[in-house]
């Protein structure tokens, strides 16, 4: 057995240990928002950790809106804090099988085991602040396998919140997910990651970003950025905005000395809502090579108790992304469906595609030419055996497809996963569910 494997391993059975084992058997686990409140997960969750209408209308609230069962502790005018521990845990923990079969190489199947704890915090702050953390205490790499420490929050901010006759006006800062059509990460109900968000110009040609001597990663809009951002809902007819400044850093400190701007425009129709999405960059490498960079395109949710569909459509373009003077246009989205099949079991089903045009910079001086076309589908369920304890099945397709040189490459996975939420000091009892099951 590999030394990575043996890592995943122990930290697999950290995880569990600390889910499990430590596990009162006589209580009831709840996330902090549901502690604060007394309100079940379900009141704001369709799935845990996917939003379902009133979910989303306590965060256009300023994560305000019930009454706290908990009362918040006074410490100031206007300044309050909350009255219990403001935190919970989330954690999963999971076997993944898959394999990418590339031309000319005999790929073995893989196999690794998938874990992550987190570390949840977020409360009001009195009748017009409120703050939100998530912080990834361990989690294992997809690209290595290797399970690693977090360095950094993955989101951290504070938000102020006032009701201006009909519009919900929310400022916020700090590192926090862009106002896209889903959610790329904090309340993605998908195991696997959206195609069109994590996607850059670089990972389509197939080249690292031409920056020497300095940080290779580049925007990535599945990441969380740090800026500020003012957003509004006018309650009367259900339009929103959003206009936010960002570093385009992807969470860390900033790589460059440009400021990246964004807006969003939308409207909700009773539980639907449809939007349009603009993201620019005035350069997203700096440190002597330069590359503008734009994202833009619609987005649509159509909502009913048992069924959510969700659309995104984006084009994508940077000005020089191997700087040499030659523009790439991308292009691509996903539809996704969730059907819940009984009150416990919801069925998942997504197609995520992302394209470009031929690139060819050889007549400035590069030696790139791709044209490419990725398509993936990815299907599975989850299966409810308590409001916040849950077991996700989900298998993916890839065909990556690059036409100028006709190669193809084809992956494939498969991962059966935990997945829990609880208050710190009352983990998720099985005990129940496993008396019923056994007709006790």
């Amino acid at each position: 057995m590999g030394r990575l494997a043996v890592e995943g391993r122990r930290a697999a059975t950290a995880v569990v240990a600390v889910v499990l084992v430590l596990a009162p058997r006589a209580t009831h686990a709840i996330p902090v928002f549901a502690r604060v409140y007394d309100k079940p997960c379900s009141a704001c969750h369709t799935v845990y950790p996917q939003l379902n209408p009133e979910g989303e209308r306590f965060r256009d609230r300023g994560l305000h809106g019930f009454t706290p069962a908990i009362a918040p502790i006074r410490v100031a005018p206007g300044l309050d804090v909350p009255g219990t521990l403001p935190l919970a845990l989330s954690a999963s923990v999971g076997d993944e099988i898959g394999k990418t079969d590339v031309p000319g190489r005999d790929d073995e199947t893989r196999e690794q085991i998938n874990t992550f704890l987190g570390l949840l915090a977020g409360g009001e702050l009195g009748p017009h602040l409120a703050f939100l953390v998530d912080y990834a205490l361990l989690y294992t790499d997809g690209r290595t396998g290797k399970t690693e420490a977090g360095t950094r929050p993955g989101m951290a901010m504070v938000q102020a919140h006032a009701a201006l006759g009909s519009w919900l006006t929310n400022l916020r800062a700090g590192a926090f997910e862009l106002p896209l059509g889903a959610s790329p990460r904090v309340h993605r109900l998908f195991a696997r990651g959206y195609s069109i968000y994590g996607t850059s110009a670089f990972s389509l040609l197939g080249v690292r970003p031409p920056v020497d001597g300095r940080r290779k990663d580049t925007l990535s809009l599945a990441s969380t950025q740090i800026g500020g951002e003012l957003s509004a809902l006018d309650d009367s007819t259900g339009a929103t905005a959003a206009l936010g400044v960002v570093a385009g850093s992807n969470n860390r400190k900033d790589n460059n000395s440009s400021k990246d701007v964004y807006l969003r425009l939308g409207r909700r129709f009773g539980f639907h809502n449809a939007g349009f999405f603009a993201y620019y960059s005035p350069d997203i490498l700096g440190h002597g090579a330069h590359d503008g960079a734009a994202r833009f395109g619609p987005d649509l949710t159509l909502y009913t108790r048992r069924f959510r569909l969700v659309a995104q459509a984006l084009a994508g373009h940077d000005a020089s992304p191997t700087a040499h003077g030659e523009p790439l246009w991308h292009w691509g989205g996903f539809l996704e469906g969730n059907l819940r099949l009984t009150p416990a079991l919801i069925a998942l089903l997504r197609v995520d595609h992302v394209g470009t045009p031929t690139f060819d910079d050889r007549a400035a001086g590069g030696t790139t030419r791709v044209r490419r076309r990725i398509w993936e589908v990815t299907g599975g369920a989850q299966y409810l055996l308590a409001e916040n304890l849950k077991v996700v099945v989900e298998a993916s397709y890839g065909n990556n497809y690059e036409a100028v040189a006709r190669s193809t490459v084809e992956s494939w996975s498969v991962t059966v996963r935990l997945a829990t939420a609880f208050w710190p000091l009352t983990p998720p009892d099985l005990l129940p569910w496993l008396e019923r099951w056994r007709g006790e």
